[in-house]
Order: structure tokens, then sequence, then C-alpha cells
């Protein structure tokens, strides 16, 4: 386990439910994607965490920010983050949301219909627009196709309204899915948008931005086999030099939430209750599925342990973990298995860096995790010696 993260987590003081940040973590992370995908943008989709401090720390080492909402916006403006770092592909915005990414300076907005053309050309006239295409999401472990995206045909067909409208088509975008565990996804989806690209240009259009959006895994504990940032970097740097038509101003754009924020975190949560019912041994929890574990009832199975590593050596039982909630939906897990545990314990969940806070509310009147960072130190200096400038161009 990561020692900073480890000395917090055994802080006696640290109450619970309670969401541990290492900054340190995330600085390494950014630096990797620097790596993987050389002269790419890192764009970070600021759902997966929007802790101010975590939405801070990334605007300094440089990122800029995918946003789908009002609210993302002024936090990513509150980070000192200019418009031109700053982009939208959420497909569906409200006018009032439009009006004020034209007013900042957004760099570039999503369209995937005809509707929102013609409410984005209302809105925010001559605004970049880039159109999402529908990709396959075979692979991931939660698949986003079917809400959004178009295919090939009807991209172009947009973009040659969008000119109309007296919008500026830039390029084209796609979702490979959350917690996408296949490269052949975003190499396929690479491929399908350089057909789009061929097509566009012989309708005159000069396309220079293509976002590869989000997906990038995130949680090694939970599959030790899952593809690693250089995987995907390597497979898609080969991709877009094989496919993609070659432009010197070419913008390669990421959209990394959980990959960027998701090994960051530990989950603690104590044990307030226990009961036998039927064959099963219930453990209830003061974390849930309404206050910090609502991924795991998307069909996320959480990686949890004890905190206190004496008790690895207790036989091992079969537990179904529940929520502190009355709301019989609040069941985080069945048949985990783990050593014996008795009321009183401390569990931590791994890879809870993303999608923890952002989901919770205090449903039922109980809390949800306190956050606490661990803020960069010497390490932090060492590691942003070796981080890519991703300053957009």
């Amino acid at each position: 386990m990561n020692i900073r993260l480890n000395a917090a987590l055994n802080d006696p003081t640290l109450a619970t439910p309670a969401l541990v940040i290492d900054f340190e973590d995330i600085t390494h992370t950014y630096a990797r994607f620097g790596h993987a995908f050389p002269g790419g943008h890192v764009y970070y989709a600021m759902k997966a965490n929007a802790n101010p401090q975590v939405v801070k720390h990334i605007a300094d080492l440089g990122g800029g920010f995918e946003i789908a909402s009002m609210a993302e916006l002024q936090l990513a403006l509150d980070t000192g983050a200019s418009g031109d770092r700053i982009i939208c592909s959420n497909p569906i915005k409200h006018p009032q949301f439009i009006a004020r990414m034209q007013d900042v300076g957004v760099y570039a907005m999503v369209i995937d219909s005809t509707f929102e053309l013609e409410k984005v050309a209302h809105y925010a006239p001559g605004a970049r627009i880039y159109v999402r295409l529908a990709v396959d999401n075979t692979g991931s472990v939660l698949p986003l196709a079917g809400k959004f995206g178009v295919d090939a045909a009807t991209a172009v067909e947009l973009c040659d309204q969008a000119r109309a409208l007296g919008l500026q088509p830039i390029g084209t975008m796609f979702h490979v899915g959350s917690q996408c565990l296949s490269t052949a996804n975003w190499v396929n989806a690479i491929r399908a948008a350089a057909d789009v690209w061929r097509v566009a240009a012989e309708h005159g259009h000069h396309f220079h931005f293509l976002d590869l959006g989000g997906g990038y895994p995130a949680g090694h504990y939970h599959t030790p086999s899952i593809p690693t940032i250089e995987d995907i970097g390597a497979e898609v740097m080969a991709a877009v030099e094989a496919y993609i038509p070659k432009r010197d101003d070419l913008m390669l754009v990421m959209e990394p939430g959980r990959g960027m924020v998701g090994e960051s975190g530990r989950l603690l949560s104590a044990v307030f209750g226990k009961a036998q019912r039927g064959e099963e041994t219930w453990l209830y929890l003061d974390a849930g599925v309404f206050n910090g574990l609502m991924e795991t009832y998307e069909g996320f199975p959480p990686v949890v342990s004890h905190l206190d590593d004496a008790a690895l050596v207790r036989p091992l039982r079969k537990y179904t973990l529940a929520g502190p909630s009355c709301d019989s939906c609040d069941v985080i897990a069945r048949d985990v298995l783990l050593p014996e545990v008795h009321i009183g314990d401390r569990l931590v969940f791994f890879d809870a860096g993303a999608y923890t806070n952002e989901y919770a509310a205090a449903f039922n009147g109980f809390p949800i995790p306190a956050f606490v960072p661990l803020l960069p130190g010497e390490q932090e200096e060492r590691i942003l010696e070796t981080v890519y400038d991703f300053t957009p161009v």
C-alpha cells in the first residue's frame, strides 16, 4: 500500500467515513499520460472528482478540463483556467450554459443532433464544434453506448449543417465506455473517426481536433491485467499515425476521469453492525451505496480489506456488505471473502479516488465521506520534472 496513504488511514483520530486522496499519485498519473501520449492534451473529466483542491491541482499541472454544466464551468474558471483550456463534451446543453461558454471563450463544444446544432448556433454563433461518434463499447465495465453519438454519414451531414449555420466544425470525438479493458476499442474508434475525416475533407471541412474521450481504466487492485496508460498510449499513437490524415496542427485530446484520479484514493469505513440472516452474515458499514459507494451498485465490484494488518490472520469468512441507510437497495456487495470481521473494525476500499463523493448524498441523514487530502510533498518536485507540457495550442 502507498506509504503516505497507509499512514493517513492509520491515524486513530481519523473519523469515518473518510475519503483520503494522495495528490502525489495524481501528479504521477498526469506525468504518465504525458509520456504515453506525446503531444497530446489532457482535458480532465471533472465529473470523476470535482473537489476544488483536486481540480486546482490538475490545473496547476497544466491540465485542461472537460465540463458538462454551468457549475463545472465556474469551478474550472475559479482555478484560473482560461477558456481555451476548457471543452464541453456533453451533447445536450442548457441554452444559458451555451451562452456562458461563448462569453468566456470555451475552446469547443460537442454536438450529435440537428436540434443541438440549431441551439448552439443561436446561443453561441460562430462557435467551434466537434461531433460525437457512436462507437463499440464492448469490453467496458460500464458501456455508455446508446444515449449519445451518431454514425459516420450523420456526422458528416451535421458538419455540413454546422457550417451552413455559421459554426466551425473542427473534428470528432468518441467514448469507448467507462473502465474500458480493451485497447482495441480505441484503435477501432480511431479507424472509424478517420473514415469520417476523409469524407468530411471531401466536403471541404478541415479537421484538426481528435478527442479520444475517456474510459481509461484504473484499479489494478481490481484487475491486475487491465491495460495500463502506457498500453493504451502505444496502441493509440500507432493508430493515429496509421489512420488519421497528417496535419501539423493535429490536436489530440484525452478526457481521463477515473484514469486520472481513481487510484489516488482510499475510502475508510467502520463496521457498526453485524447480523446473521439465514446463511448470510451481514456487515453494516457507515459508508454505503448512497454515501460513497454508488459504483458498486452499477456493477463495479469493490476491493476491500481490513485496515489492521493483524486482522489478516483471522479465519476467512463470506460476508454481505451493506450501507447504513434503511433503504433495501443499500447493499454494497455479496459473498465478499474477508478475514473474520468484528463490530468496530475498520475496512479500506481501494481505488476510490473517482465517483465516490461525486455520487454521494447525505441520504437518510448519513454523512458523505470527509475529504482528506494528502497534499504534495518533496516527491512532488521529482515527479514534476518528468511531466510533459499539456498547455493547449
